[in-house]
């Protein structure tokens, strides 16, 4: 029998009929994409606030489905549980989580209302980090976000920025959209039931839906400590999580030098097919290799910089990637914002942990 699954918010759960009810905001809506036959993903549109969500993808077989991820927003959850009742009347039986970060996992509780059997996969580490970050998270977003909005509110109001200096009409629009998609995570994460997996796994894990065998797959640290892929080999279809995410990378909490060779595995999976943790559908290795040479560049520069005695401060002033910006994000401002704000200060410190020979806590942040 299937272990049942500890709850580890249930004070957050809210009657979701009349979120369900209301119109979600269609930039963040997905897109349904086949991907394979009896594939699907829920790709998600790019954010220009940092309010992400992770791609969803459902796998089907003769006896049941396997989804690999649930999202952050329980409503789009909700809605993706009936795209995949319209596709078969089979029942999810699994659901995999490639980590545990809140954008890939809010949307559990809807699973499983829909399907009360379904058993949650991942990691031991994923499933520790789950047990112990998911009530800290949604209390902080809960006390911590309305605040956050509430400042940006006034500072729209009145004008200006921390310094006195007006804003232009791009940076309204900006800060507007921060407001209204801050809104929407706060309402969204009020709805959510996260919940610890039931079944961790140490490096793999066949599962067997009926006539489709899915490899549940560890390769090695590199997002987090815990990064699950997920392997469809009838379909050649490898699902990565956020080992590979476009258009920038996440740094925050990364190994680099252990992501490299965990990407190098990847691309020997066997997969013509890719679908990242967030961005489009590929169809071959070119932005997995871009990033792997992003990755060697920042160990180079930053090793380099440790042996002749650099504090984190000054690597932080010194290693900036700005060569690396244009090839990552184009002419496109908001990517390159991205990729200065969402990779670079938090890869650049675990790049010196790693040249000091020890790693911090993923969700430490260094006071320097």
């Amino acid at each position: 029998m299937r272990p049942r699954t500890a709850t580890i918010f249930p004070g957050l759960v809210l009657a979701a009929s009349v979120a369900f009810a209301a119109d979600f905001p269609a930039a963040k809506m997905y897109e349904t994409v086949k991907v394979g036959d009896g594939i699907i993903a829920f790709v998600s549109p790019e954010s220009k606030t940092g309010v992400v969500s992770g791609n969803v993808v459902a796998v089907v077989g003769e006896n049941g489905v396997l989804v690999v991820d649930s999202g952050r927003f329980p409503t789009l959850a909700h809605r993706m549980i009936g795209d995949i009742r319209r596709v078969t009347k089979k029942p999810v039986k699994y659901l995999v989580h490639t980590h545990w970060h809140a954008d890939h996992v809010l949307g559990d509780g809807e699973f499983r209302a829909a399907f009360p059997d379904v058993a949650i996969v991942s990691t031991g580490f994923t499933r520790a980090r789950i047990a112990e970050q998911g009530p800290k998270g949604l209390r902080e977003i809960a006390e911590k976000v309305p605040r956050i909005v509430q400042d940006m509110r006034d500072r729209l109001q009145g004008g200006k920025r921390r310094d006195g200096t007006p804003y232009t009409d791009s940076d309204r629009r900006s800060l507007e959209e921060q407001i209204r998609d801050l809104d929407l995570y706060v309402s969204q994460a009020a709805l959510a039931r996260p919940l610890v997996p039931d079944v961790a796994f140490e490096n793999s894990l066949v599962v067997d839906l009926g006539g489709r065998e899915v490899r549940v797959l560890f390769l090695g640290r590199g997002n987090t400590a815990g990064d699950t892929v997920v392997f469809v080999p009838d379909a050649k279809v490898v699902v990565t999580g956020d080992l590979l995410v476009y258009p920038t990378p996440y740094g925050h909490g990364c190994y680099p030098g252990e992501w490299i060779d965990t990407l190098r595995r990847l691309m020997q999976i066997g997969a013509t097919t890719v679908v990242p943790g967030h961005g489009p559908v590929f169809h071959d290795w070119e932005y997995a290799k871009k990033v792997v040479g992003l990755l060697e560049a920042l160990r180079t520069r930053v090793g380099e910089e440790v042996r002749n005695g650099a504090t984190l401060k000054e690597v932080r002033g010194r290693v900036t990637l700005e060569d690396f910006v244009q090839p990552f994000a184009g002419e496109d401002p908001a990517r390159a914002s991205a990729f200065r704000s969402f990779f670079v200060p938090s890869a650049v410190e675990r790049a010196y942990q790693e040249a000091k020979g020890s790693f911090a806590d993923e969700n430490a942040v260094s006071p320097e």
